[in-house]
Parts: C-alpha cells; structure tokens; sequence
C-alpha cells in the first residue's frame, strides 16, 4: 500500500458527517475477540522474541503483524474504519503484547498514544484524517517529540517552514506511516503531522541499547525539511477551555501507557518463570520435596509477585477509565479533576514500576542458577523494563504524591522550557 502518498489525500477530502463517537467502546463480547486476535498475534512473537532481541533490526515484519490483525485501528472510530475501542480496551492489547514481547508492546502502546495526541493537538479535520489513515489505510503512527532534546531550528517562510536538527528517542519513526513531530517557535511548543518519507528526514539506525531493542527509538535528522500550514496541528489554538490543561493530558497519558506495558511485560516474565519451574526446576535438597513446585518459598514468591501485578493492574484500569472522561469532557474538565487524574496516574506509574522491577529481578530465586544460561532467555524482562523504567524518572511522581497526602496539593499540568541548543 502507498501508505505516505495517502496523507495529503486524506487531509484534502473534506467528509460533512455527524460528529464521531471516539473511543465509544466494544462490547463484551466484541472484545473478547479482539483480545482472542491479540493472545494469537503474541503468541507468535513470543516464539521469536529472544532471537530478534539479538538481532536488533527495525520490527517493520512486527509491525505489519499487527497491521493484519488489526490491532492498529482498534481504537479508531468504526466511522473511520476502526474497530471503536475504549482506550481501557486499546491498553489491555497493549499488556497482552508486552508480555510476549516488550519492545512491540511498547510500539503498539505509542502507536495509540500518538493518536490520542493528534485527537489534542489536531482540528477535528485533521484528526479524523489521521485516524482514517489508520482505521482504512494500516497505518503505524510514530512521533519525534523528546521534550529533552536541544530544539530543533523552525525556519519562516513564504510557504510554511523549514525544519532542522537532530532528534532522540523517537521511538517508531523510522517504521511509521505518519509522524507528529515536536518543535520550538521561541517559546512556544508546535507540533506538525507530516510522513517520514518527506524529503530531508533521515533516520540514523543509532538504537543499540541494553532493552526495548526493538523499538526503532533511534535519532532523526532533519534537514530543512518542509512544512506546511496544513501540517501544523492547530487544534489547541481553537480550544475553548484551558489549553495547558488539555495540553497537560497528553503528558498524563505518556505516563499511563508506560504504566500497561510495564505491567505487561511483568506478566511476561511471570508466566514465563512458571513455566520454567515447571519444566525444568528442580528441588533444593534441603527442602525435602520431590517437585520445585511445592516449594514453599517458591509458592510464596510467586504469591507475592502475582500479587503485585494484579495490584497494579487495577489501577492501571481504573486509570483508564478517569483518563477517558477527562479527554472527553473538554472544556468542562476542571483544575480539580485534571489533579485528581494526574494522582491517581502518578500512583500507577509507581507501582507499575516498582513491580515489574521486582518480578523481573526476582523471578531468578524460584528458576535458578541454570535459569540464567542465554539460552533461555529470561533476561531479556528485565532488560526491557530497566531501560525504559530510567527515561523518566519515578521519583517526581512520588513527589507529586507526597505532596497531596501530606500537603492536599494536587499535581498542576507539567510545563518544560524550551532545552539549550546542542
């Protein structure tokens, strides 16, 4: 499909329909489904999983699994060729993915982010475009938006601007369809949606980490790259309520979708030492059982850490639902509300964190020396959740928490100032 030469397409036809019901949600059953789908997509990563850790190569076969089963549209309005999922539903597939593999569940869970930063940032028009473009087209949304990277040069001129720098971190943009990209005008943070194959990007294969080795969060270069004023996403400059405030929720739900696919690779790597136990533990001699599985240590171990896990995923859905109804209210979201999100995001994000470090760290006391051989592969867990878990730093978020059981003061939209040029 000529996913790139479609997006100007999209963005030109105009569509005079009924307002569209976004993340209207799939009955039980319709999700059931879906989740059916998703267990059998991961199913098949996880048989290749370790051995495309090593190889290190841009997961464009990955995520064209996921375009074919459907996954990259699920929450994309049934109107725009979607399957209509909430976004409590677009997280779960984001966990089930993580668990069998955590690089693309984190792809996947950016993907859904990115569009809930173009329903934000976009008009309505452009944002429907975008999600057409995903719900008919297959397309994978990717982003360049680093907020700690030295600013990109914005150059004026008589037909839009020009685009320079170099850019960090910006997970999926070598494999994506449609790109939102972040950038400076003097003080001011503007975002554009333009395709990656656009004349003067470059993407410089430079993602050689310790984890999420399939992620393709290499550098971009940017050289005078043109945009125009119809790529700029405007829909903040039109919003009637307040625009840090809404802006503030693209923030919260970048914490959110780390908080799913922490916990999913956690799943992973649970589900994963079980079965290592199972198949090839063996009893501590002093222990005086005829099966690792009647350990008591063991047994209390994975107690402790299943429980862990199901602890935060309660939050992690309770999360979701608050963070629907804040997108949806709009302009009716108040400073009250907006704070008592971001808490209740920031008290997941701990969790989520805390757990997945601990599960993947201490899974090795139930498996065992031998478990550590390369072979099986039981590292690649804690990789994954060690190299993401350090991008963004959890104690802020207990910060913000202490601050409201100590103080009763509820966390206010994050504001970042422009960064040096390099």
């Amino acid at each position: 499909m000529a996913y790139d030469a479609t997006v100007s397409a999209l963005r030109d036809t105009r569509r005079d329909a009924p307002a569209i019901e976004i993340y209207a949600g799939l009955s039980e059953a319709e999700f059931a489904e879906w989740r059916s789908r998703a267990e059998s997509v991961a199913a098949e990563l996880a048989a290749t999983a370790l051995e495309r850790d090593r190889a290190n190569q841009d997961p464009f076969e990955e995520i064209e699994l996921l375009r074919k089963a459907g996954l990259l549209g699920l929450a994309v309005p049934r109107a725009l060729g979607g399957a209509g999922a909430n976004l409590a539903q677009a997280l779960e597939i984001s966990r089930i993915i993580s668990a069998a593999d955590g690089s693309i569940g984190q792809l996947i869970a950016y993907h859904y982010s990115n569009g809930v930063w173009s329903y934000i940032l976009g008009t309505p028009e452009q944002w429907q475009a975008t999600a057409r473009g995903v719900g008919e087209e297959g397309w994978f949304q990717g982003g360049v938006s680093n907020p700690r990277d030295p600013k990109a040069e914005l150059e004026k001129t008589a037909n839009g601007y020009l685009i320079s720098g170099r850019r960090t971190f910006a997970t999926g943009a070598s494999i994506a369809q449609i790109l939102t990209v972040t950038v400076w005008d003097g003080e001011k943070r503007v975002h554009f949606q333009i395709p990656p194959s656009r004349k003067g990007i470059s993407f410089e294969g430079d993602w050689d980490n310790l984890g999420q080795r399939l992620t393709a969060s290499g550098s971009v270069i940017f050289d005078r790259v043109e945009a125009t004023d119809a790529d700029l996403l405007s829909g903040l400059d039109h919003y009637a309520g307040d625009v840090e405030q809404r802006d503030g929720l693209r923030v919260l739900f970048s914490q959110l979708i780390f908080v799913n696919f922490y916990l999913g690779i956690a799943e992973g790597a649970l589900e994963a030492a079980s079965a290592h136990v199972r198949s090839h533990g063996r009893p501590w001699p002093e222990s005086g059982l005829e099966r690792a599985t009647e350990d008591p240590y063991h047994l209390q171990l994975f107690g402790r850490l299943s429980a862990g896990i199901a602890a935060g995923v309660a939050l992690a859905d309770k999360a979701a639902a608050l963070y629907q109804a804040a997108l949806l209210a709009g302009p009716a979201l108040t400073a009250q509300a907006w704070g008592e999100l971001a808490l209740v995001i920031d008290q997941a994000k701990v969790i989520a964190t805390k757990v997945s470090l601990e599960v993947t760290a201490d899974i090795y006391e139930a498996t065992g020396a031998r478990s550590t051989a390369n072979k099986y592969g039981l590292d690649i867990y804690w990789r994954n959740v060690r190299t993401h878990t350090v991008h963004d730093p959890v104690s802020y978020r207990l910060r913000e928490i202490g601050e409201f059981a100590l103080n009763q003061t509820l966390p206010k939209p994050r504001v970042f100032t422009p960064p040096a040029k390099a």
